[in-house]
């Protein structure tokens, strides 16, 4: 028997599927006989940690948890869940939604999940905790951290409080600078340092809402994209945020990108980063890929 636990955040943006409870339980009814389906609605901070902790202890199920949720509460699913006997599923429902743009959404509902097939993919272990899509510092959190601000006053703003951010963070840039150690594909080691732009440590392609630093990232390859950029003149800033937003920025001779295994970096002071979306200060990141960490469930195209 196969047990699918949908968990429905209660904090998620809801700006690409609307999906409810009522939806989903009559998945029931269409189901194979071998499939059990279970609801629950997130109802306050750290519920996904209790829900997972509570599916764990469950016998005779396969079991497959998948999050309605925006990247946030994927990132809360995945670390309670890893070392887990739990394949992990989303259905985005965030206001950003970017680790969903690694596969292809466009022609998916419902029943599609009654369907799926697992694989592993790769995380990332950011000092104690885990990442499954982008860890960045720089101006992208900066841009992160206004967007959130204009949510806050307006959450009918969507993906538009991103670029308000954005225009909004040009007033003010910052640049971090930062000692930079990594372990490159070839086994070989590498140090870099300067005052950097961005860092962007990818396991997935899209971040920030649309933007794309990693255009050749793969969820299952080993290995993590660091995306670095360094003083760029201010002039060629617009510029170059739109080519970044694209993926088009790779020709820059003010980007560069590393295919690594691990990696540190530091400053001599604190600086303000982001894992999947969720802001905190260090003044240090230790970094590094955990092949074929958990198994994802893909829907059938």
């Amino acid at each position: 028997m196969k047990k699918v636990l949908f968990i429905i955040s209660s904090k998620a943006g809801k700006t690409e599927f609307d999906v409810n409870r009522n939806d989903l339980l009559a998945l029931q009814k269409k189901a194979p006989s071998e499939i059990v389906i279970e609801v629950i609605e997130t109802k306050y901070k750290g519920h996904i940690d209790k829900i997972i902790e509570d599916f764990a202890k469950e016998d005779n199920f396969e079991k497959y948890a998948i999050i309605c949720g925006g990247d946030g509460s994927l990132n809360e699913l995945v670390n309670v869940s890893y070392g887990k006997d739990i394949s992990i599923g989303l259905i985005p429902t965030g206001t950003g939604n970017d680790f969903a743009k690694n596969f292809d959404y466009k022609n998916f509902n419902l029943e599609k999940v009654l369907s799926f097939y697992t694989r592993p993919i790769d995380l990332i272990q950011i000092n104690d905790k885990l990442c499954v899509n982008v860890t960045s510092l720089g101006f992208d959190t900066q841009v992160l951290k206004e967007a959130y601000k204009f949510l806050e006053k307006d959450p009918k703003l969507g993906k538009k409080a991103y670029i308000k951010a954005v225009i909004s963070s040009l007033r003010n840039v910052q640049y971090e600078n930062l000692k930079i150690k990594m372990l490159m594909e070839n086994g070989e080691s590498k140090k870099i340092k300067g005052d950097f732009l961005i860092s962007a440590i990818c396991n997935g392609a899209f971040y920030g809402s649309g933007f794309n630093p990693a255009p050749e990232a793969r969820l299952c390859d080993g290995l993590v994209n660091l995306i670095t950029a360094e003083k760029i003149p201010f002039y060629k800033l617009p510029f170059m945020i739109l080519k970044y937003k694209k993926g088009k920025h790779r020709t820059s001779p003010h980007l560069n990108e590393y295919k690594i295994s691990c990696g540190h970096i530091s400053s001599d002071k604190a600086f303000l980063a982001n894992i999947d979306g969720e802001i905190f200060t260090t003044n240090k990141i230790n970094f590094k890929v955990i092949p074929s960490a958990i198994s994802w469930i893909y829907f059938e195209d």
